[in-house]
């Protein structure tokens, strides 16, 4: 029997698993050296993180250990455990991540040998590539017996798992930083009199605002906020709020009761315990990734579809979670893209993500589209716009090539920054925005603005947006407003072929052509018509209902043939992804189960009598309504 208390043994045990053995040997080490080792007889119990905060995480030297994840187990008869841990295992360090209790119960189902690892070796390990990795392959897992109401999505406003640590804006930072450590917070929420929140001060701002700068403590703390604090109300669905989080690139957001109060605050490790790969370890390790990193993880953003669509995650956040990645991969390329071409800068343009990634409706057989805005040159010669605009091509080319190894493939059409008719000037964007609208039936007119008012800022000035800009103001010309009206129209649901495809007597049916893209292209239109900016179909349905040809009632019924929609294409894909075939938007119907083809039908039957009843409005319509 292995001997654990002798610190080489205990060494090459680590070395031999995950996350330990990507660990640097000096890391290794020093956790060898702070750990301790614990023998633990059957049946004791060794972790209860439902009562209290833990303090330490646990690895499984020898023997097996019972976890039990949810709070109203009575018992820890073995046949109910959640799931069971062998050598090597390591549990505890979800509880320990998020700083609050929650579980699991663990009891030793036989003798046991656990090395306990020190608090500061959680965080640190978990915020390594190795450990990054380890995080979304654990959480990635289906978690066992979970029953249905469990696998409901929870609104954000269940997730906070404490009151949040608050002070007035006049206090100085030394008694903030003390109310911080006191409740063991790494932030404070700094708040008026009414309990609205002003900003928020974290860790981070206090070593790069006040340590780094030696700022005096005695200062208020509101000198060093982060301010506004983003928040939204409790009543917010979880993915929508770590999609935005995600998005936005923050650890914290507030989460406000009905009167506009701080409830509490949530953190980027909150999230470990809603249905979710580790979204936030997978972007950190694109940001940190090596260009030779990149293909795997490439592999690993392809793999959010299946394990969240396992999970029973909702479309839109599968869709949202792999749009993000997707984006920060693109954000990396350019990084890495940059160091090797010296004819560009930073600020020298703004990269445009188009289509489905932008609006955040990614499926496994999605590819990428994209623009760029060059940075106007005030004074500049035509030959040197030129030379700008030459290097930025060659820029984009070199982008997509990197996105094609990584498996992410780009546009089929040719929608994508590295052709000269996707790679403008500001003013370029902004005259060819004017030519669009007035005269939309020239240049291929419609299709680009339709394309570029899709467009969502990636990289260099995220509030660039020329083209949308432009069509803000849509309703303000008549022409064009009826021209994309008739458009959005024409591509039509095809319900008579759907009779046949039913019935069996076709086989396949374009699930994208003949059923998405119509509600798509109608919310696109519903949505400018309002001079709404929203990208989400879903989002452009709400902003653009209840006018004199979309009714709320309209609006609603594609809403929902959207989402049902969504699901099956989703699932047809995954569920050729796990058949090792390439995903793609004909479904063959025999291999629909009978309800989806019923709800099939129905969707594109209610989708063909929306247009049909716009259609008739339309011919009535004043714009002036508008």
């Amino acid at each position: 029997m292995t001997d654990f208390s002798d610190l080489g043994e205990l060494f090459a045990f680590l070395s031999q698993h995950a996350p330990f053995d990507g660990l640097p040997d000096e890391e290794r080490a020093r956790l060898v050296a702070d750990s301790t080792v614990n023998e633990y007889a059957r049946g004791v119990l060794i972790l209860d993180g439902m009562s209290a905060s833990p303090e330490h995480a646990y690895v499984v030297l020898s023997g097996q250990v019972g976890l039990w994840n949810l709070p109203n187990v009575a018992s820890v008869d073995r046949g109910d455990v959640d799931e069971v841990v062998g050598p090597g295992g390591v549990f505890g360090y979800v509880v320990i991540l998020v700083g609050a209790k929650g579980g699991p119960r663990a009891v030793a189902l036989t003798d046991v040998t656990l090395a306990q690892l020190p608090a500061w070796a959680v965080a640190d390990m978990f915020s390594t590539p190795a450990g990054a990795a380890f995080l979304a392959t654990e959480l990635a897992k289906p978690a066992p017996g979970r029953s249905s109401e469990q696998l409901n999505e929870r609104n954000v406003g269940e997730i906070v798992r404490r009151d949040p640590v608050t002070c007035p804006p006049d206090v100085s930072i030394r008694d903030a930083a003390t109310a911080m450590t006191d409740a063991k917070s790494g932030y404070v929420v700094v708040q008026n009199g009414a309990g609205e929140p002003l900003g928020i001060v974290t860790d981070h701002d206090l070593r790069a605002r006040v340590i780094s700068p030696a700022r005096p403590v005695t200062d208020p703390v509101s000198a060093v906020m982060t301010a506004p604090l983003h928040a939204v109300p409790a009543s917010t669905l979880s993915s929508d709020v770590l999609i935005d989080m995600l998005d936005r690139k923050l650890h914290y957001m507030a989460v406000l009761d009905p009167k506009g109060v701080v409830q509490g605050v949530v953190q980027d490790v909150d999230f470990l315990t809603v249905p979710t790969t580790s979204t936030f370890a997978l972007q950190r390790r694109i940001e940190r990734a090596p260009a030779e990193e990149l293909p795997d993880i490439g592999r690993t953003i392809r793999e959010i579809f299946p394990v969240l669509t396992r999970q029973h995650a909702p479309v839109r956040h599968v869709s949202g979670v792999a749009a993000v990645a997707i984006e920060a991969m693109v954000r990396r390329c350019i990084e890495l893209e940059l160091t090797v071409h010296p004819d560009l800068r930073e600020g020298d343009f703004t990269w445009l993500s188009l289509g489905s990634v932008s609006r955040r409706e990614v499926v496994p057989s999605s590819d990428v589209d994209s623009a760029i805005i060059l940075t106007d040159m005030p004074g500049a010669t035509d030959e040197e716009i030129e030379q700008r605009r030459s290097a930025a091509l060659a820029l984009a080319t070199a982008v997509h090539d990197r996105l094609e190894e990584c498996g992410i493939p780009s546009d089929t059409n040719g929608a994508v920054a590295a052709q000269p008719r996707f790679c403008r000037t500001e003013s370029e964007w902004l005259y060819a925005a004017g030519e669009w609208i007035d005269a939309p039936l020239s240049n291929n007119a419609m299709m680009m603005a339709s394309l570029l008012v899709d467009g969502r800022p990636v990289w260099g000035d995220l509030t660039l947006q020329p083209v949308a800009g432009v069509y803000q103001h849509l309703s303000e010309h008549q022409h064009a407003f009826m021209l994309m009206l008739r458009e959005a129209l024409t591509a039509k649901a095809r319900i008579r072929s759907m009779r046949d495809v039913i019935s069996l007597r076709g086989g396949t049916f374009d699930i994208k052509a003949h059923a998405l893209v119509p509600v798509v292209n109608i919310a696109r239109w519903a949505a400018l018509s309002r001079g709404s900016t929203k990208l989400q179909t879903r989002n452009r349905l709400a902003a653009g209902a209840d006018s004199p040809v979309l009714p709320d009632d309209s609006a609603e019924v594609l809403r929902d043939c959207f989402s049902i929609l969504e699901r099956i294409r989703m699932e047809y894909q995954v569920e050729q992804m796990a058949k090792g075939r390439t995903p793609g938007d004909v479904l063959s119907i025999r291999r629909i189960p009978s309800l989806d083809r019923g709800l099939l039908e129905q969707c594109v039957r209610e989708i063909a009598a929306v247009q049909r009843r716009m259609g008739n409005l339309a011919q009535y319509l004043d714009t002036g309504e508008w």
